[in-house]
């Protein structure tokens, strides 16, 4: 692969680095189940599952007065629990990093929940930055735009799109089950992956 000195490569972490659907879905329904909301089945999840949280716990049916609380709840039930790297994610990092990428991450996860996957998972440790716990990424990747030429974002999410592409990034969007790749690209998505290692034709 190239030099890749004025590339800047930045990602989510739940659902786009480690691959964690059912995590999400039983840490949604441990919150649900705390203030006798009905819970979702998988199918139920797949529908109705859409970031940001805030925007997810109202219409569930948590009141906004709660929705603080409620993701500190679900924080730390992620944290408690196991996810998978995706496929391709550590060839992927390793590759960037050797070619001199900038490598990030931007999430809402918690710090926590980052720390815990890296260690459990075995993530390659090629992090140049890690913005965990982030409220608006719009903000952050503005924030961190000016550092390199090049820059992508790569996440999960209709919302990680269009963030990215307000933001002057590459949008490049993973499928999972939390959004479909219509979705991503009607979003902004330049690109739509579904394995980390696809990224390395894209950003060389």
């Amino acid at each position: 692969m190239a030099t890749l000195g004025e590339t800047m490569v930045l990602f989510d972490w739940n659902g786009t680095v480690v691959v964690d659907a059912d995590r999400a879905r039983a840490a949604l329904n441990a919150v649900l189940a705390g203030r006798g909301i009905p819970v979702l089945g998988e199918a139920e999840f797949s529908v109705r599952f859409r970031l940001p949280l805030g925007q997810l716990f109202g219409r569930l049916g948590i009141p906004e007065s709660e929705h603080a609380l409620a993701e500190e709840e679900w924080n730390a039930e992620m944290a408690d629990t196991h996810a998978r790297l995706r496929d391709g994610a550590a060839e992927c990092l390793s590759t960037l990093s050797r070619a001199g990428a900038w490598l990030g991450v931007v999430s809402a996860a918690s710090a926590a929940a980052v720390r815990f996957d890296q260690r459990a998972l075995a993530v390659p440790a090629v992090w140049n930055s890690v913005d965990a716990s982030v409220g608006d990424k719009f903000e952050m990747l503005l924030r961190h735009r000016p550092q390199r030429s090049n820059a992508f974002y790569v996440g999960d999410s209709a919302d990680d799109m269009r963030c990215a592409s307000a933001a002057g990034y590459t949008a490049v969007g993973v499928t999972d089950a939390y959004c479909s790749p219509e979705a991503l690209r009607s979003a902004g998505a330049a690109h739509v992956i579904g394995t980390l290692d696809e990224l390395l034709a894209i950003v060389a």
